[in-house]
């Protein structure tokens, strides 16, 4: 099958992104909403920070990617830039979110992000952007940005479930 016909490679990313964000929300499918927002150990941010920093993560990168800005609706719903690693600024919420509010802000995220990524082609992957910072412009593959969700969350995912076992929250 040729590569413009059947887009392997976009779909082998999108099967790996559904897969890993399965695998991450079943580790941690029995915490209560307690546990998703206190902190598992000293000196750490709580496991739902963590679930909101993947969903920050999705927005950051759809936006690069599209060049389109996600609403900000569900940019306050998901606390961008206001819990994970935000600064003096943060303003993360003064009380335990509900469990289904993390689950569908991660599930909006993804589904946006995904969405995205089934139109594209696989002769798009090798396409740059430029990616604004401070230290200066980064010339950088769409293939890149896809991989790097991949990698992010499945860097963030170990941590989520080593914190878990360090609180001791098991799954029984």
């Amino acid at each position: 099958m040729s590569e413009n016909n059947s887009n392997e490679q976009i779909q082998l990313l999108k099967y790996m992104l559904e897969d890993l964000r399965k695998i991450t929300l079943s580790g941690v499918d029995y915490l209560t909403k307690e546990q998703l927002f206190q902190l598992p150990i000293e000196g750490e941010f709580p496991i739902g920070a963590y679930l909101m920093h993947l969903a920050e993560c999705d927005i950051f990168w759809l936006e690069t990617l599209s060049g389109t800005e996600v609403p900000d609706d569900l940019k306050k719903k998901s606390y961008s830039d206001s819990w994970f690693d935000s600064g003096p600024d943060s303003n993360p919420p003064k009380v335990a979110p509900e469990v289904s509010e993390y689950l569908e802000s991660l599930e909006m995220t993804r589904k946006l992000f995904l969405d995205y990524v089934s139109e594209m082609k696989d002769s798009e992957l090798d396409e740059s952007i430029i990616l604004k910072r401070k230290s200066g412009d980064k010339n950088i593959s769409k293939k890149w940005i896809i991989y790097h969700i991949i990698e992010h969350e499945a860097h963030t995912r170990g941590q989520i479930f080593m914190l878990i076992r360090k609180a001791g929250w098991n799954k029984l």
